[in-house]
């Protein structure tokens, strides 16, 4: 890959890693209309890793929270709100793990059917929905008010990273569903995103470990990773605080029109495509 499409991809990993749209299925689709054929894995996850920096950034607090919470516990000196924060780290942990066997379980095969652009779309379309239904959930919950993150269960945990595992599948937003899934789960708004991306920590890690290949690594290509990373890094700073606030103002489900056209637009470069 040219540095050129390097940057083109990495903008657009850190713009789409936020909002709810698909991240990797907007880079298999560009992948494809550049004219890489085979799907850029350990890439993809790179770039995945640029776009973890903000996540750290902006939850810090709470991740900071979490380890003192965990220290503080171990060493059985742990406070009320200690063992509160002790116990929403033990939650991200519950919530990882459905995600962990679902990533490991159907991987591969997810990996294999994004070769077809269909089911991107496919993928793209049923995202939609998940949007659509994000706004009835929002509607719905107007006037109400939502349990906070340290309200958090187990089922909510469990819940909540089983749809993390399921946005495996190129098409389909990590952000969006896990949002929606906490707020059906009746989290506010804050928390649901909130858990959704201290949630994202453990999975962008366990994927750089599982698809961790130093032979693909040469000296000549290792900047091409430090710039995709660097360049995600920075765009995706930008996604995500405009999707806070966008989370705030209830319009995330406006993002469902705009999967539709990129669903449209896979179809046809499926289609008429090269």
């Amino acid at each position: 890959m040219t540095v050129a499409l390097v940057i083109v991809l990495a903008v657009v990993q850190g713009l789409t890693e936020f909002l709810p749209v698909s991240s990797s299925g907007h880079l298999r689709l560009i992948q494809r209309i550049f004219g890489v054929a085979e799907p850029q894995t350990f890439f993809d996850v790179v770039l995945h890793v640029g776009t973890l920096v903000p996540v750290l950034f902006v939850y810090r607090r709470e991740i900071g929270r979490i380890l003192k919470g965990i220290w503080t516990s171990i060493r059985r000196t742990a406070g009320p709100d200690e063992a509160a924060d002790f116990r929403l780290g033990m939650l991200v942990v519950v919530g990882s793990i459905p995600t962990g066997f679902i990533g490991i379980g159907l991987g591969d095969m997810m990996e294999s059917l994004a070769l077809d652009l269909g089911w991107i779309a496919a993928a793209l379309t049923l995202n939609a929905g998940i949007l659509f239904g994000l706004g009835v959930v929002q509607k719905r919950a107007e006037g109400k008010t939502g349990r906070g993150l340290r309200e958090l269960t187990v089922r909510d945990a469990l819940l909540v990273g089983t749809v993390q595992g399921m946005a495996v599948f190129r098409g389909i937003s990590r952000s969006g569903s896990t949002i929606t899934a906490g707020m059906l789960s009746g989290l506010d708004r804050e928390a649901a995103a909130a858990f959704s991306f201290l949630l994202s920590v453990p999975a962008i890690l366990g994927a750089l470990l599982l698809k961790l290949d130093l032979s693909v690594i040469s000296a000549d290509g290792l900047g091409i990773y430090i710039i995709g990373g660097l360049v995600a890094c920075a765009s995706g700073t930008a996604a995500l605080l405009f999707l806070l606030r966008l989370l705030r103002r209830g319009r995330l489900h406006l993002f469902a029109w705009y999967c539709l056209f990129v669903a449209a637009l896979a179809i046809y470069w499926r289609m008429n495509g090269s």
